[in-house]
């Protein structure tokens, strides 16, 4: 299985002629564009799946329904194809995108999925918890109830049901947030943890997090995500997002001390898991 990363938690898996796109976020609209009704931008996400040579996809998995995660999902499918998968919330964005109910499919915690050549399963996870008052606007608890189209703003998009997805032998943490206990038996052999919000948190909370996703479960690397500042777009050069490089050196010292390889996930690098 190859992974290629391009920004965000947007990840493309390959394995053989089958594809599939967790968390895609092409359009990345910029902060000052937050303050207004925001939308997929249909051409950035052209660029962003031509970038990736994708022309077919067998499906798009979302780990929860914050804008940054779920907004182009949509238009994804409209472009590449595919089947949706993702919770009661991400239902609720694909029915106002008009589709018809065989291009989506709701999955719950637990529930097991065959999407092209992958063997997928979902767990429930948790979203981290942001700091007043980034929270009054992007809560970690709270789902889409409504038929929702955009353009609306941006903290329309609710999280919803939050899912780690384990695909093959690749767990995938949309947010820095767990489950105690919840992983140990996933036994992946390497996790994908996005670390957007957790410069925020305390050295003690970063510990537990990494005991519950990587220790826990066994993994031998950890391939960061959700590091870079996603309100530039895929053309500008790559830079962190506020203070991720503390959070990336913490996790760097962890590793070393237990023994998993930390990567950070590079925008456009194909690697092999």
């Amino acid at each position: 299985m190859n992974l290629t990363y391009l920004g965000t938690n947007t990840l493309l898996l390959e394995k053989g002629a089958s594809r599939i796109l967790i968390d895609p976020h092409f359009s990345r609209p910029g902060f000052l564009k937050l303050l207004g009704k925001i939308e997929p931008d249909t051409a950035r996400i052209s660029s962003g799946l031509n970038v990736l040579g994708l022309n077919a996809l067998n499906g798009v998995l979302l780990t929860h329904t914050h804008y940054d995660h779920a907004m182009d999902a949509a238009e994804v499918i409209n472009q590449a194809g595919g089947i949706l998968y993702g919770s009661e919330s991400a239902a609720k964005l694909t029915k106002g995108a008009g589709f018809s109910r065989e291009k989506f499919r709701i999955v719950y915690p637990g529930d097991e999925a065959k999407v092209g050549a992958f063997n997928v399963t979902w767990f429930k996870s948790k979203h981290i918890s942001f700091p007043p008052p980034l929270s009054w606007f992007m809560p970690k608890n709270g789902g889409i109830n409504q038929t929702m189209s955009p353009p609306v703003h941006f903290w329309q998009y609710k999280s919803g049901e939050v899912y780690a997805i384990l695909v093959d032998n690749l767990l995938v943490f949309g947010s820095a947030g767990f489950i105690p206990k919840a992983y140990s038996e996933c036994d992946p052999k390497a996790v994908v943890l996005a670390i957007g919000g957790l410069e925020s948190k305390s050295s003690k909370y970063l510990e537990l997090l990494y005991e519950n996703t990587v220790i826990q479960t066994g993994a031998h690397q950890v391939l960061v995500s959700h590091w870079d500042n996603f309100f530039k777009t895929l053309d500008e050069p790559v830079q962190a997002i506020g203070f991720a490089n503390r959070t990336i050196c913490k996790l760097k010292q962890l590793g070393d001390h237990f023994g998993q390889r930390i990567k950070v996930l590079i925008p456009g690098e194909k690697i092999e898991i």
